[in-house]
């Protein structure tokens, strides 16, 4: 420690000289041979040798809560091999207390009991200091500590029974008495033993020595957990009360990244994370820190987090979907009004104007067919050419809706007169479409709009950008609708952003529950979209 508790040491050392130099000299009866006085007594000083037993007692007890309150701060602040040396060091001192309080009911039990431990604690301390073979000594602090305050509460009820008898009795217990009380504190010894000791470990370690309390605790979280908002946040509170850990945070893996779903506590050191998954899919992480700066969790701890890690993977995977639920929905909800928008500025700005002008040349032109049938005339042309407007602008909306090529001639025929039309535009092109092996029925209207979508975009994009001289379009039906529209371009560059149209393929078949993979080298490039298929007529 700093330079300010040498004070403290030198009290220390005070203490054993004055203390050993006083008992050493005073005159006083021997307790190791009965009947004999001190021979080294020197009586001239009688005086000096009480002042210095005197003066040492309150400099022992500084000397004392002084190293106590050290190990405090050294516990606090250690980790790794240097808490393990105070494990030891801890592991050497509970030898102590049991022969202490059994001093004075059982005078020969203690001394055994403190020569064994003045033999062992030295062992114990080279241990420490020499840092040789570092065990981790969480058991012997565990059980040395819970034995320790058993013995001192057996001892007491031995002690309690007895004042008891004597009191009762007015005078000493006899020897059947003190068997009496013996037996009555044995037959406490193991209730009180395994009381203790739960709240030892409960003290100490929380539920990381029983797993199944933790499980249950976070079972019990899930179960009352009402809204999915409040699952995570709950789980990783049970987490940090059930193995008291000052910090524990969930965090979820979705298309954009990693992103934190709930946090408990603050940390402490290096956070250490351990995988969540569901159906062999990694879908978030448990990030937990350890209970000391330095300090890296006990096997025994990740184990039990390893495995609280699995279980919670069930609920981050609910949570997951819950929240792609919620923003497919959002997403729906903006879908359908951007085309209500659509709809209505076509229907006003273009369609409402040219039926109106439409109605008002009528108007004109029936006035003047007695008076002026040329004008007329003419003007019914005009009006014919703009109600070919209005058709054209009729249809367009209509094909925005669904292209009717799909009411008219079903999926592969309308991506054949797509892949035709292509051709047209563009000579060097050859477009290759293999036909399933069997008729693909009526497909969901949903299914059929989306492949069409994507097998158009993709299309599109190998006569903008591909520079391809050949292009294969597979549609195949087992159990889902495989659409596959493959190239021999150019391939995308390796930095290339997604542009507009890849994200609208993509968004088009996951909302449908499927998925779109993108392959590219300089071979070309592949599309293959999967979209399930729930009912097939």
């Amino acid at each position: 420690m700093s330079r300010r508790w040498r004070p403290t040491l030198w009290a220390g050392w005070a203490f054993i000289v004055l203390a050993t130099l006083g008992n050493a000299l005073t005159p006083q009866r021997l307790e190791s041979v009965p009947g004999r006085d001190n021979p080294y007594a020197m009586t001239a000083l009688d005086g000096l040798w009480a002042a210095m037993i005197a003066i040492s007692a309150p400099l022992g007890l500084l000397a004392l809560c002084a190293g106590l309150v050290t190990l405090g701060l050294r516990w606090r602040r250690s980790g790794g091999d240097e808490r393990q040396q105070l494990k030891w060091f801890l592991a050497g001192v509970s030898l102590f207390p049991v022969p202490l309080l059994l001093h004075d009911a059982l005078p020969v039990v203690s001394d055994v009991l403190i020569s064994v431990a003045l033999l062992v604690m030295p062992v114990l301390l080279g241990v420490a200091v020499l840092r040789y073979r570092l065990y981790d000594l969480d058991l012997v602090v565990r059980r040395a500590a819970a034995y320790a305050v058993v013995s001192a509460l057996v001892a007491g009820i031995y002690l309690a029974i007895v004042a008891v008898v004597e009191a009762a009795v007015g005078g000493h217990a006899t020897q059947a008495e003190h068997v009496a009380a013996a037996v009555a504190a044995a037959a406490a010894f193991q209730p009180l033993r395994a009381l203790v000791q739960r709240t030892v470990d409960e003290v100490f370690y929380g539920d990381r020595l029983r797993p199944y309390e933790a499980m249950n605790r976070i079972g019990r979280q899930l179960e009352h957990a009402m809204l999915p908002d409040t699952v995570l946040p709950g789980v990783v509170t049970a987490v940090t009360d059930a193995l008291r850990l000052p910090y524990a945070a969930v965090e979820l893996l979705d298309e954009t990244g990693w992103s934190m779903a709930a946090e408990h506590g603050r940390p402490a050191g290096t956070v250490e994370e351990f995988p969540m998954t569901y159906q062999a899919e990694r879908v978030g992480r448990l990030l937990v820190s350890p209970r000391a700066p330095g300090q890296p969790l006990h096997m025994s701890d990740r184990r039990l987090l390893v495995d609280l890690a699995r279980q919670v993977g069930v609920a981050a995977h609910a949570v997951r979907a819950s929240l792609a639920l919620q923003r497919s929905r959002v997403a729906l909800v903006s879908a359908r009004e951007e085309e209500r928008r659509r709809l209505r500025r076509d229907l006003h700005d273009g369609l409402g104007p040219t039926l109106a002008g439409v109605t008002l040349g009528l108007h004109a032109a029936r006035s003047q067919v007695v008076s002026a049938p040329d004008e007329a005339e003419h003007l019914l042309e005009t009006l014919e050419t703009q109600v070919e407007q209005a058709v054209a602008d009729v249809r367009r909306v209509v094909y925005g809706l669904r292209p009717p090529a799909l009411d008219e001639f079903g999926l592969v025929r309308a991506l054949q007169l797509h892949a035709s039309q292509l051709e047209a535009t563009a000579p060097s092109l050859t477009i290759t479409l293999c036909l399933p092996h069997q008729e693909l029925g009526q497909l969901p209207a949903a299914v059929e709009v989306a492949a069409y979508r994507i097998a158009c975009e993709a299309l599109t994009n190998v006569v903008r950008h591909a520079g391809a001289t050949a292009c294969s379009v597979r549609v195949h039906l087992d159990g889902a609708l495989e659409l596959e529209v493959a190239d021999n371009g150019r391939g995308l560059p390796p930095d290339q952003p997604a542009g507009v149209g890849m994200l609208g393929m993509r968004e088009r078949a996951e909302e449908l529950g499927g998925r779109l993979e993108i392959s590219s080298d300089q071979r070309g490039t592949v599309v293959h979209a999967r979209l399930p298929v729930p009912e097939v007529r």
